[in-house]
């Protein structure tokens, strides 16, 4: 076991990844879709018991609230004709939040359906379907995953790297998106005790705010199937439209880029959006381009990584084929090379991040990965290895 090379375990692994894909492609994220039916039907088991709680507490608060105003007018020994008009006033004040208690969880319900549909276009859209556009994008690129002597194994590689990226960030959404429709089922349902404080004149405020949060949580739910749809297809396209060559190395490693800025977006954005309708800030979206710009580095530094790998690879092939081995003898040994020399730095470089070794800190470990790939690269050509 000792004498395996890193380079041969990453093919291996690489070949499973590629060979595993079309099984991959079959699933679906119905398990998504089975979670949603459980929280919505969990949801609506409560809705009776919190709506039974908060119709008491609403007659409580009326009672306390008529029974104030007879003792202010009593003690202003005011006239009948006063009498009247504040006990009209306090009826009509009482009338319209029992309304909003008998119609209010519907009303909010409504709010965040329409926001939602104007969200997906009009169309459907759900955790589901966000898990499977990232599963059509990784299949669209699986069509550069082809390893051989004659096929441009570089490509394949990035190809590889860049489909497990993009499911994973629409895994990562899809999560998100889960995690908003809880929070939409379960933040509306326990909202609705908050209907019952409208008895009173002077909690009415926070019968106000549910109304309030049933539109916010809609214009989250709405920013987050936006960004999702146009980020799944736009990945799509891009895949779809992958050229040959070098055009199509910087697009599959572009797909990858983007699908993590995709994910960091659908992260901050609607809850910045949520944050400006309910009046609270959430900052003025720098995070968004602060993590934008580190998924930037980081692809550029994955891209940098594969192409040094690419480079001693290539350095592989010419010495092996210098020495008077096979063209598949050669290409052989270049690939475990190039593989085994990118993994070998990129390991080297997160051994190093973790046990705080000299010159680590402040690093990335993409940028040490390349620092240790180049001091690799530059002892062989003073050695004269390859």
């Amino acid at each position: 076991m000792r004498g395996i090379k890193p380079g041969f375990v990453l093919i291996i692994a690489i070949g499973i990844v590629v060979a595993a894909h079309p099984a991959l492609a079959q699933q679906d994220g119905s398990v998504l879709t089975t979670l949603e039916n459980s929280v919505t039907t969990a949801a609506k088991g409560w809705q009776t018991t919190v709506m039974r709680a908060a119709k008491s507490l609403f007659w409580i608060l009326a009672g306390i609230e008529v029974g104030l105003a007879a003792v202010w007018l009593a003690i202003q020994t005011a006239t009948l004709d006063a009498w009247f008009a504040e006990m009209v006033r306090r009826i009509m004040f009482i009338g319209f939040f029992a309304f909003v208690l008998d119609q209010g969880p519907n009303f909010a319900k409504a709010v965040v359906d329409s926001l939602y549909q104007i969200g997906a276009g009009g169309g459907s859209a759900s955790p589901a379907d966000v898990f499977n556009a990232g599963l059509k994008v990784a299949s669209a690129m699986s069509q550069n995953a082809q390893f051989g002597l004659f096929q441009d194994n570089a490509l394949a590689i990035a190809s590889v790297f860049a489909m497990v990226i993009v499911v994973i960030a629409f895994s990562l959404v899809a999560a998100i998106f889960v995690a908003v429709m809880v929070e939409m089922y379960v933040g509306l349902l326990a909202g609705m005790i908050m209907l019952g404080l409208g008895g009173s004149s002077f909690t009415k405020d926070f019968a106000i705010r549910y109304l309030v949060y049933a539109f916010s949580v809609g214009m989250k739910l709405m920013a987050l199937v936006m960004i999702a749809k146009i980020g799944s297809d736009a990945l799509l396209n891009l895949a779809n439209q992958t050229g040959t060559g070098n055009d199509a190395f910087v697009g599959t490693l572009a797909i990858g880029g983007i699908s993590v800025v995709v994910f960091i977006i659908s992260m901050y954005v609607p809850s910045i959006v949520q944050g400006v309708v309910q009046g609270v800030s959430v900052g003025s979206g720098m995070e968004v381009v602060k993590h934008a710009g580190q998924a930037a580095s980081f692809a550029a530094g994955g891209a940098t990584l594969a192409m040094g790998g690419a480079r001693a690879g290539a350095a592989g092939f010419s010495a092996a084929r210098a020495d008077g081995a096979s063209f598949g003898a050669a290409a052989l040994k270049a690939m475990t090379q190039g593989i085994g020399t990118a993994g070998g730095a990129l390991a080297s470089a997160a051994r190093d991040q973790a046990i705080g070794a000299p010159g680590s800190f402040g690093t990335s470990t993409l940028g040490l990965a390349n620092a240790k790939l180049d001091q690799r690269v530059a002892q062989n050509k003073s050695t004269g290895k390859t």
